[in-house]
């Protein structure tokens, strides 16, 4: 194996670990704390900590499935919005179709190839 195979190899086995570290963390809040401790720090009733390692957890998830740190922080951001929608009691179906249907066309139109 060349060198650079190596360290791809490497850089995804932190990211691997980065993304286990965060998913244990955001389990331990789910399974530990209670929500009433996270729901006002910072900002009132948002859970700003646990959204937060929801946006790690998700964002590392993705830039290993997709292999691409730019459309996974896009999807991330769609995931949270929705979560924070949920959250402030707005998030239901009909908002989540809507995120997903502009992330796609969003999607689309950074892919479209230029004539």
């Amino acid at each position: 194996m060349n060198e650079q195979n190596m360290n791809k190899k490497k850089r995804y086995g932190v990211l691997l670990g980065i993304t286990l570290i965060c998913w244990l963390i955001i389990a331990g809040m789910v399974w530990g704390v209670d929500p009433e401790l996270l729901k006002s720090i910072f900002i009132p009733n948002i859970y700003l900590p646990m959204l937060v390692m929801v946006f790690l957890g998700v964002f590392f998830l993705f830039s290993i499935l997709l292999l691409s740190a730019k459309m996974a922080l896009r999807w991330t951001l769609a995931v949270v919005l929705f979560l924070l929608l949920r959250v402030l009691g707005l998030g239901n179906i009909l908002n989540g179709v809507l995120i997903l249907g502009f992330l796609i066309s969003f999607e689309f139109y950074l892919h479209k190839d230029p004539v």
